[in-house]
């Protein structure tokens, strides 16, 4: 997939899409995380 951003494209645009989408993936790393550690707990 080409992305090609014209020069009509904000800025804010582009950089609260990138803040949102980090968000989520700092909450994804965060839940898999506290999974894990309970996971291993459990197999002790």
């Amino acid at each position: 997939m080409l992305w090609v951003t014209p020069p009509l494209f904000d800025q804010k645009t582009t950089t609260a899409i990138f803040s949102v989408a980090y968000g989520i993936l700092r909450r994804l790393n965060i839940c898999y995380r506290t999974f894990s550690l309970k996971h291993n707990e459990e197999n002790k």
